[in-house]
């Protein structure tokens, strides 16, 4: 196993924690506190909702790991790269559906976050 430390890929793992702190922070109050407290929507679609709150959390944690790894290990380089793929199509996926569905950006700025992490990633790996 090669081991090398290399240092651009702790920008885009620094990026990771930073969402993953931003979201946990805000998300939490903003986000999952008034949609568990909803009455107005079905507890189906509540509880759908909360799960992909989670799956988010799951991503920018794997995000962070693959990167953390990749930045140790040079074997770590295709999940930092996967990670970044992934980030690339939840920048294309967020910002698709703010032009789909006529939002402000100033609201649904997800995609301007995840391109930051697709950048970065791309950036470190090249």
């Amino acid at each position: 196993m090669e081991s090398l430390v290399t240092p651009a890929l702790l920008l885009p793992a620094a990026i990771s924690l930073g969402l993953i702190a931003y979201h946990l922070a805000s998300g939490g109050p903003e986000v999952v506190r008034p949609l568990l407290a909803s009455r107005e929507l079905p507890l189906d679609v509540v509880y759908t909702l909360y799960l992909c709150w989670h799956i988010v959390t799951i991503v920018l944690t794997a995000s962070l790991v693959a990167y953390l790894a990749a930045a140790i290990d040079q074997g770590f380089r295709p999940y930092a790269l996967a990670a970044t793929v992934i980030a690339g199509a939840l920048t294309l996926l967020s910002f698709a559906v703010v032009v789909w569905k006529r939002q402000k950006h100033q609201e649904m700025p997800q995609w301007v976050v995840f391109l930051l992490l697709t950048i970065s990633g791309a950036w470190a790996l090249s």
